[in-house]
């Protein structure tokens, strides 16, 4: 009886509930396989964007015609700001040239096209609801 009770426990831990919220990221537009993404995920305005809440490093192993498929797994439902990285050197920075032109690929929630700044924190939020959440993002390059 008490196995069949830590086996219950075992299994109640790892399978999800209604409220489980699960993000798939569709990130298009990626140039080539050298290197990983970074996906920074922010929960407050003063983390953005160099204190992420969250950041996830994917390797572009199924980079397939431009195109990665990201799958998160741990975030709550609630709102929440996204940014991401092609870091193509694995410095775990966005290289900028001279003028401050990056030169590496970057994306945000949304795909606010910036022009001589990143979007503001508002413009970069989505709403995460319980369930199984899709995002289509889209690479852009200044080089």
């Amino acid at each position: 009886m008490r196995t069949a009770s830590i086996v219950l426990l075992i299994c109640s831990l790892f399978s999800s509930s209604p409220e489980d919220a699960v993000l798939n990221i569709r990130i298009t537009n990626i140039r080539n396989q050298t290197g990983v993404i970074r996906i920074s995920v922010y929960t407050a305005p003063e983390q953005y964007p160099y204190y992420p809440a969250r950041t996830y490093e994917v390797n572009k192993d199924s980079l397939s015609g431009g195109t990665l498929n990201v799958t998160i797994r741990d975030l709550k439902p609630g709102q929440y700001g996204l940014c991401f990285l092609d870091d193509e050197n694995r410095s775990g920075q966005m290289d900028s040239n001279r003028l401050g032109i990056p030169q590496e690929g970057f994306g945000f929630a949304n795909n606010p096209k910036p022009f001589l700044k990143r979007p503001d924190y508002a413009h970069v939020l989505f709403k995460l609801s319980p369930g199984i959440n899709h995002m289509q993002l889209i690479t852009r390059y200044k080089n």
